[in-house]
């Protein structure tokens, strides 16, 4: 890559870095997941391991609007896909592991804590990270158990059922194991 004159090579990784945080704040909003294969914090029933947070999926970019294509009357709009139900889930455990409370409320958190924003966000303070190990999925239902690791270095685990309608959890049955 070319160097940009008169700026320094550290003040432009940091404006990479700013910006990988930045997409990934924008796609978890927006119930974009990474891609299958990308490292995550999660790992499914099939007993792989679970990973730090290190992949970010490129930027999609549309096509430019030719003349000839603006001049043709929009055909009808097909129902956009739904998300996968567990990425909705493993995104808002995601976005609560990298500390992007507003994204995890956007992901449901609003729904499924009973408490207004800044005591969601409160509520997570004393949590250094969440493992997340989906077991079934059927329908729109995903059931997970959850290893929480505490700042404090102390563990417990939870098991629960997250139900996910229009790519936002509006339900979620939790409880200690």
């Amino acid at each position: 890559m070319t160097e940009l004159p008169g700026i320094a090579s550290s003040v432009v990784t940091t404006l990479r870095m700013a910006m990988v945080v930045a997409l990934v704040g924008v796609s978890a909003l927006f119930g974009v997941v990474q891609p299958t294969g990308s490292a995550s914090a999660v790992s499914r029933a099939s007993g792989a391991p679970a990973h730090a947070v290190a992949a970010v999926p490129g930027p999609v970019v549309a096509p430019p609007r030719t003349p000839a294509a603006a001049s043709h009357q929009a055909a009808p709009t097909q129902p956009q896909p739904q998300p996968d139900p567990a990425n909705v889930v493993v995104s808002y455990f995601l976005a609560l592991n990298e500390n992007q409370f507003e994204a995890a409320w956007a992901l449901g958190g609003k729904n499924i804590s009973g408490q207004p924003y800044e005591s969601f966000e409160a509520s997570y303070f004393g949590t250094d990270h969440n493992v997340l190990s989906v077991v079934p999925v059927v329908g729109n239902d995903v059931t997970l158990t959850l290893e929480v690791t505490e700042s404090d270095g102390s563990h417990h685990r939870e098991a629960g059922t997250y139900t996910v309608q229009g790519g936002v959890i509006v339900s979620a049955r939790t409880h200690r194991i």
